[in-house]
């Protein structure tokens, strides 16, 4: 699908995306991304010939989205690239934080869409690939000795303080998170 999206493009997508984000892809059909976006079913199916084929839309949309706003956050934050990295958590907490947190998206649609093969699975992995690729390259600008095992680690740092906001509710595991990737920029 084509970047330039027009304003019913973007309306269908921003309500699907929303319904998605709350409600599970699984549970959101077709018929309520009409009737919540207010557009005629054969526009939607203009655009979007199928769920699958919005689901990926709607995951490319809020990847392009959520990684943007990640890089300016994290870039807004720190002088040097070690701020920049610790800053990432900083930024997280705040996300975590937010009432209408329910979870990482590209996780939960991988959890949702079973299927590996599923371009929505793809795009998550590009997700995770282009963040551990940035935390990578702030991690070779901070002098890290092994920026690639560090960006691997970082991974599982992200992911483990995800869960744990969206298990229990609370952006904590953000700050634990820090201190742990503080503690590996030291050593490293």
């Amino acid at each position: 699908m084509n970047q330039k999206l027009n304003e019913t493009q973007r309306k269908i997508l921003n309500t699907a995306s929303d319904l998605f984000y709350q409600k599970g892809t699984q549970h959101v059909g077709i018929n309520e991304v009409i009737a919540t976006s207010g557009v005629a079913k054969r526009t939607l199916y203009r655009w979007f010939a199928s769920k699958d084929e919005l689901i990926e839309a709607v995951m490319k949309h809020r990847a392009m989205q959520w990684l943007e706003w990640f890089e300016v956050a994290v870039e807004d934050r720190g002088n040097t690239a070690k701020d920049r990295l610790l800053a990432t958590f900083d930024v997280l907490e705040e996300w975590y934080a937010d009432p209408s947190f329910r979870g990482c998206p590209f996780i939960n649609v991988v959890l949702e869409i079973a299927d590996a093969s599923h371009p929505a699975h793809h795009i998550s992995m590009s997700v995770r690939e282009s963040i551990r690729q940035y935390v990578m390259r702030l991690a070779t600008e901070a002098g890290v000795r092994e920026p690639e095992a560090f960006s691997q680690q970082y991974l599982l740092l992200i992911g483990g303080a995800s869960l744990m906001a969206t298990i229990e509710g609370k952006s904590d595991g953000a700050g634990f998170a820090r201190n742990t990737l503080s503690v590996l920029i030291e050593a490293g």
